[in-house]
């Protein structure tokens, strides 16, 4: 564990790192080092979170410990990568709690003994995990990743001093984090084929997939857990969250995500229809973000408000300032400073080029 001397050169260090241009890994991972000198990490997960459907979308960790058995994991305890400590296996609420503390505790949510908690005795405490540290990335009011951090079972449990200085440095992590979202395909990305599609069992087992389901996986870039799973994790969770659904019936699920080369791209999970002597299973969809799904997130991660964000979608619509006025009841003055407005924070000009910020597009020549 780091002393305070060692503390507060951590946070000098966590600070230059946010400003800092390196790409998004080298980010993430250069910030968990500076987590561990400060105080104690022996595994993490960072979880990058669409905040529109709170769930994870992409993951780096050093935790091998729930790769093991994804979709039993994900079964045992739905949205457990949102809060820690579900005594007795109840359900967590979807996405991060409201009101949550930025930071909390395995060992405080369960009073110190780790026992109680369900996902602890099944998972992670078979697997040498002490106490859990969540750690929650908010900027401009929404929560864009969740740092897991854990201590082996032999280490002590996390201290308030060590609680606080994760706080500290969640707001300074936060804001790199939104940033890095913003960031345009880069020039000469391959255009994308048509829609790949997978079907899964009731139990989230792989039935059969498309050949174009498979390059979109690749064009993901993200690694199947194990070999029984041959998946990238973040079909399970958005397969989970629909299969643990208790509405009925079940609602499809979509998550927004970057593709391995920075373009957009959503995948789709939707409850088969069951028919006779036909078993019940889940249908995936992965294809090209549409610019309408897409910019509400990126107006997010400009932090426009919601004004602002009423403007804009007629700005994307191809409206004229005059229809935009007449459309939200305002004068065609007051659309003007909203542009000029929203202009200043994405760091455009041109209307052409605010339409390409807010759908994921680099900037029009």
């Amino acid at each position: 564990m780091g002393t305070y001397t060692a503390r507060d050169r951590a946070r000098t260090a966590l600070g230059c790192l946010a400003g800092s241009r390196q790409d998004s890994d080298s980010f993430r991972r250069e910030a968990m080092a500076i987590l561990d000198r400060a105080i104690g990490v022996d595994g993490w997960g960072w979880l990058q979170l669409d905040p529109g459907a709170g769930m994870p979308i992409q993951e780096s960790n050093e935790n091998v410990v729930c790769d093991k058995e994804l979709r039993r994991f994900f079964r045992m305890m739905p949205q457990v990568w949102n809060v820690p400590g579900t005594p007795d296996g109840r359900p967590a609420p979807l996405g991060p709690a409201v009101g949550a503390l930025p930071v909390t505790t395995l060992s405080d949510a369960t009073g110190g003994d780790l026992h109680r908690d369900l996902i602890w005795r099944e998972v992670f405490g078979p697997g040498g995990v002490g106490d859990k540290m969540r750690v929650q990335l908010t900027a401009g009011g929404t929560c864009w990743a969740l740092l897991h951090l854990h201590r082996d079972i032999s280490s002590e449990h996390y201290g308030e001093d060590e609680v606080e200085f994760a706080a500290a440095a969640a707001s300074l992590l936060a804001p790199r984090v939104r940033a890095d979202l913003r960031a345009p395909a880069p020039p000469g990305t391959d255009p994308a084929p048509e829609p790949g599609t997978i079907v899964l069992d009731e139990d989230l087992s792989l039935v059969a997939a498309t050949e174009l389901a498979w390059w979109w996986i690749d064009h993901l870039g993200a690694q199947a857990p194990n070999p029984d799973e041959p998946l990238p994790s973040v079909l399970y969770v958005v397969a989970t969250q629909v299969a643990n659904s208790p509405e009925r019936p079940r609602r499809p699920a979509r998550v927004r995500l970057r593709a391995a080369d920075g373009s957009w791209m959503v995948i789709r999970v939707a409850p088969l229809a069951t028919v006779s002597q036909v078993a019940a299973g889940y249908a995936v969809t992965l294809e090209t973000a549409p610019a309408g799904e897409l910019a509400p997130l990126l107006m997010r991660a400009w932090g426009l408000t919601p004004r602002e964000r009423e403007v804009a979608r007629l700005v994307i619509d191809g409206r004229s300032s005059e229809d935009i006025a007449a459309a939200l009841f305002i004068s065609v003055h007051t659309v003007r400073d909203h542009v000029k407005v929203i202009f200043a924070k994405v760091g455009v000009s041109r209307r052409q080029d605010l339409v390409a910020a807010l759908t994921g597009r680099g900037a029009v020549s």
